[in-house]
């Protein structure tokens, strides 16, 4: 059903374009789980959850990183965007109350990115194959995006475009 294969291309796209699908896991030298990478602050180790048995923001297992080395607007500020989709604590726990869970495992991880993409009114435009629409929707949600307002580094549409129809996605 194309529907789930855009929905399927659209959250690898997010994981690839967060960079979570290609960290090398400094413990192990491989891969790692793409749900279990953690935002990794400049100079820092990257930090691989242990335990998805809750966010690791909230579990105590991780602080966070610092996002000053992002400019001057940034000094101070904490990010805590982990998992696949680089779902912050706050936003975690609002979509835990809403699926009435705690739980961070990758099945849940999967229904809070679409819950995100649905939130932002980005949902249709997936499951019509309008990648346009959807990102231009979900700019705000993830910074990597292009067109978003958090002054970070964005990849082009382009760039999302060909990662997701390399991932299965349809376009209208």
């Amino acid at each position: 059903m194309i529907v789930l294969a855009n929905q399927a291309a659209f959250l690898s796209m997010i994981s690839h374009t967060e960079g979570t699908d290609r960290v090398i896991d400094p413990a192990t030298g491989a891969l790692a789980e793409s749900y279990r990478v953690c935002f990794k602050g400049q100079g820092r180790p990257q930090h691989i959850i242990q335990s998805l048995a809750t966010h690791p923001a909230v579990s105590g297992e991780w602080k966070g990183e610092s996002l000053d080395f992002l400019g001057a607007q940034y000094v101070g500020k904490i990010s805590t965007a982990a998992g696949r989709y680089q779902i912050r604590k706050r936003t975690f726990l609002e979509l835990a109350a809403i699926l009435g869970t705690n739980s961070y495992v990758e099945e849940m991880q999967d229904d809070m990115g679409i819950l995100l993409v649905k939130r932002r009114g980005a949902l249709a435009f997936v499951n019509a194959g309008d990648l346009k629409g959807a990102i231009l929707a979900c700019d705000n949600e993830w910074a990597s995006f292009p067109g978003g307002t958090s002054h970070q580094p964005e990849h082009t549409f382009e760039y999302l475009r060909d990662f997701y129809t390399a991932a299965g996605g349809a376009l209208a």
